[in-house]
């Protein structure tokens, strides 16, 4: 486990494979490769409780093979083409926050990422490179990547993060 970090990760909840794919810097460095895409287009900073949608939406193959084609398709229109595949996911975010937690505190530990006073999160002191070499090796590694940085930019384009969670059924 990452020193200073809790051990939120509990094996009765997660596979070896899970603990060793869900591991804080995959998830941080996906969701700083997300992040990077949002504030591009809205350098406030994303909102930190769409963290906990993108991350079980983008690891979730069935989901994120699924995402629209451009990031100009409204969500609400995608939810209701979709229904049958986003059915559960409300538990998955659910079982989720102990991995988003992981990758977030992870990113904040090493100042890569910051949470402004309205609940933002914008980028920090970030030397990383956008595309590791490591993301190449695997198919996995590659969509998931792929679908953390659609996702930054397609819920940058959204409304707002209570119009988000709305159209996904989900309350936060």
């Amino acid at each position: 486990m990452i020193r200073g970090l809790p051990n939120m990760l509990s094996k009765s909840d997660f596979s070896e494979e899970e603990l060793g794919l869900y591991n804080p810097a995959f998830v941080g460095f996906l969701l700083l490769s997300c992040l990077r895409e949002f504030v591009a287009i809205k350098p406030s900073g994303m909102h930190c409780a769409l963290a906990f949608l993108i991350v079980p939406m983008c690891l979730n193959r069935t989901i994120s093979k699924n995402l629209p084609k451009t990031y100009k398709t409204p969500v609400g229109a995608w939810v209701a083409s979709k229904e049958g595949d986003l059915s559960g996911l409300a538990n998955q975010a659910e079982a989720f926050i102990p991995i988003v937690n992981m990758g977030l505190l992870f990113l904040l530990e090493r100042r890569l990422i910051k949470i402004n006073e309205a609940g933002c999160v914008v980028l920090g002191e970030c030397k990383i490179a956008k595309s590791p070499a490591l993301f190449n090796k695997s198919n996995y590694m590659s969509e998931a990547l792929k679908a953390f940085r659609f996702m930054g930019k397609w819920f940058s384009h959204a409304p707002s993060t209570e119009t988000i969670f709305a159209q996904l059924g989900i309350r936060p």
